[in-house]
């Protein structure tokens, strides 16, 4: 019997997607994300809807994370954002009296979390997207956000990589060399099953060649 080769193609690719999809939820590499404020530019005193989305560097949405929003004002002597660090490296920074803090940020869609808050003064600035899904794990993505005055749109942040604990390493080494031999194995497994049969198609035509005219 013939395979389709197009079908073990498909197979294949397909549970790629399965297993890739499946360790999504466990982001110990930087996560990739984008913050949207409602309304844009938010009017100090409003109620102002944040919505933060989270992929990994393959764009598979980065379900179940722990993440919360928190504001704090830019020193005029120093306007620069401050840049994004990892939890353990935060310590000086997270010192810093916040202007306001919400709580986790609910999943309303696969990697994307949203929440509200009140709007502060007018002014610019630094949002903090602050991610702590893993115990002991931090990443903190800082931001620079308008209130009051120019649109911000759809701000694009990085939240970057944190120091990986003993079962986060198992998982990325599951990623990064476990994905790769599954699918070399279904691939493997799919042309020697293929192999299997053509001998018997062979045999049958040499058949049907020997016998008499």
């Amino acid at each position: 019997m013939n395979r389709d080769p197009r079908r073990a193609r498909r197979l294949t690719l397909a549970l790629a997607a399965a297993l890739l999809v499946s360790s999504a939820a466990a982001h110990a590499t930087l996560v990739i994300g984008e913050l949207v404020l409602t309304p844009d530019p938010p009017a100090p005193g409003a109620q102002v809807e944040v919505s933060v989305r989270l992929v990994d560097p393959l764009l598979v949405p980065v379900e179940k994370a722990l993440v919360r929003v928190e504001l704090r004002e830019i020193d005029p002597e120093d306007p620069a954002v401050p840049p994004s660090i990892t939890g353990s490296e935060a310590t000086e920074f997270l010192e810093l009296p916040t202007v306001l803090a919400t709580d986790y940020l609910p999943e309303v869609e696969a990697g994307r979390y949203v929440g509200t808050f009140e709007a502060p003064a007018a002014g610019r600035y630094t949002l903090s997207v602050r991610d702590t899904t893993f115990r002991n794990e931090e990443a903190i993505a800082n931001i620079g956000v308008d209130f009051g005055a120019r649109a911000n749109g759809g701000v694009d942040f990085v939240l970057p990589p944190t120091p990986i604990g003993p079962s986060s390493l198992v998982t990325w080494l599951l990623w990064i060399v476990g994905i790769p031999l599954a699918v070399g194995g279904v691939v493997t497994l799919l042309v020697l099953r293929r192999g299997d049969d053509d001998p018997d198609e062979d045999a049958e035509g040499a058949g049907e060649a020997a016998q008499p005219g």
